[in-house]
C-alpha cells in the first residue's frame, strides 16, 4: 500500500509543470538610483495600464512584492512581474512612492501586445493568485475595482507621467 501512494506522489509531482528559471533583473541603462523596498511596475501600452486581476476577489492589482534578502527595489520589480505573468520587463525610472512605500517604476513590456489585447491567460506556473492579465484604461475605472483602491489616483498619474508609448520598445 505505501509503494501505491509513493508511485501517485510521483505521478503527481512529474506531471506537474515545473517553471522555469527567473531571467536576470533588467534594469534600463539610463536608470540612475538604487531603491530598497517593496515594488510594482506600471506598463503602458498604447492606451492601456497591465493589470492583474486577482482570482480571489476579481479586483485590479499590479505585481507587487517585497524584496527578498539584498534585492533591489527595481530587480523585486522585474521578479514580480515574472512570477505574476511570465512577462521577462525591463524597469526603468522611478515614478512615485505608495504611502504604504511601494516604489512604482516605468517598465517596458516586449512581445507585440496593442491595445486589441484586452485580457491574457498567465502561464500555468505563475503564482495562482492571477486569475487574468487585463491592459484597461485606469481613467475608466474606479477605486472598488482596484485591490489597493488609495493607490488608484498615483497609478494613473503613472501611467500619465508615462505618456503614450509604442506596444514594442
Amino acid at each position: 500500500m505505501k509503494l501505491f501512494y509513493i508511485a501517485i506522489a510521483f505521478c503527481l509531482v512529474a506531471c506537474s509543470e515545473v517553471p522555469p528559471p527567473s531571467p536576470t533583473c533588467r534594469v534600463s541603462n539610463a536608470f540612475e538610483g538604487d531603491y530598497q523596498g517593496p515594488s510594482a511596475c506600471l506598463i503602458r501600452v498604447q492606451n492601456s495600464l497591465l493589470v492583474l486581476e486577482r482570482a480571489s476577489t476579481g479586483l485590479y492589482d499590479l505585481a507587487i512584492g517585497d524584496s527578498l534578502s539584498n534585492e533591489s527595489a527595481q530587480c523585486t520589480a522585474h521578479r514580480q512581474m515574472w512570477e505574476n505573468t511570465g512577462f521577462n520587463v525591463e524597469v526603468d525610472q522611478l515614478l512615485s512612492i505608495t504611502p504604504d512605500g511601494t516604489h512604482l517604476f516605468k517598465c517596458h513590456l516586449s512581445g507585440g501586445f496593442d491595445a486589441f489585447d484586452v485580457k491574457v491567460e498567465p502561464p500555468d506556473w505563475a503564482s495562482s493568485s492571477v486569475a487574468e492579465i487585463h491592459f484597461v484604461n485606469p481613467f475608466d475605472t474606479r477605486t472598488d475595482n482596484w485591490t489597493h483602491p488609495d493607490n488608484l489616483i498615483m497609478y494613473r498619474d503613472g501611467y500619465v507621467a508615462i505618456g503614450f508609448v509604442e506596444s514594442n520598445k
